[in-house]
């Protein structure tokens, strides 16, 4: 009888000593699954997702700045009315008091690449229209502006529809244009200003363009006989 009560208190310590390793092992998987359970209910944020620009990157496209380099000058495209508004503009525009003929120089230049009743209401054609000697105050400021050796160059940096709004489809177009000019007196350094002239330009029947109307509000420093 000593043996068997010794033997069941030996299996009730055994037992004791396994309760007493389990609860510090549950306790660990308890705490373990806690974390668990928090880290479920709290993650880490992700990285916020930028929708607009990244930094430094450029603004939405338009006309460039009044020192951006003009395209290169070649062969116009004249079924391509941006091609033939940049085009007609410098033609029209830029003048020469030195070698050109008179105010209307630049109308004549242009004259292809206006509509019949613009180049009209511009003075094409007009008798004595190319003249040095023209009459009238418009005469004797080109007579002043050769005298002091004047030229302006025209460079159309840009065109874009005006208000965003291309209307090539229905034949006919308003196109805003960002033109830098450069004016020079003599040997005096040139003088550069920025302006933002409109042209409305419509589909000829072969497929070509012209220019049939102009908004010179914003321009500084017209040409003569503008």
């Amino acid at each position: 009888m000593r043996v068997a009560a010794a033997r069941r208190l030996g299996r009730r310590a055994e037992r004791a000593r396994t309760r007493a390793l389990l609860i510090p092992m549950l306790l660990l998987v308890v705490l373990a699954g806690c974390g668990t359970f928090d880290r479920a209910a709290d993650p880490t944020p992700s990285p916020s997702v930028t929708t607009g620009p990244p930094p430094g990157a450029s603004q939405a496209p338009g006309p460039p700045l009044a020192t951006a380099t003009a395209p290169v000058t070649g062969e116009v495209d004249r079924t391509n009315p941006a091609a033939v508004a940049a085009d007609c503009f410098t033609r029209w525009q830029s003048f020469d008091a030195r070698t050109d003929s008179g105010p209307s120089a630049g109308v004549e230049r242009a004259r292809d690449c206006l509509t019949e009743d613009f180049a009209a209401s511009l003075g094409a054609g007009a008798t004595g229209a190319t003249g040095a000697a023209d009459g009238g105050a418009d005469g004797q400021a080109w007579q002043d502006l050769r005298a002091a050796g004047t030229r302006s160059q025209v460079s159309v940096l840009a065109t874009t529809p005006l208000g965003g709004i291309d209307t090539t489809a229905t034949g006919r177009v308003v196109l805003q244009l960002n033109v830098r000019r450069e004016s020079t007196t003599g040997s005096e350094a040139p003088v550069a200003t920025l302006s933002t002239p409109a042209l409305t330009l419509l589909r000829q029947t072969d497929g070509t363009w012209r220019v049939a109307g102009a908004d010179l509000a914003s321009v500084a420093g017209d040409a003569p006989g503008r």
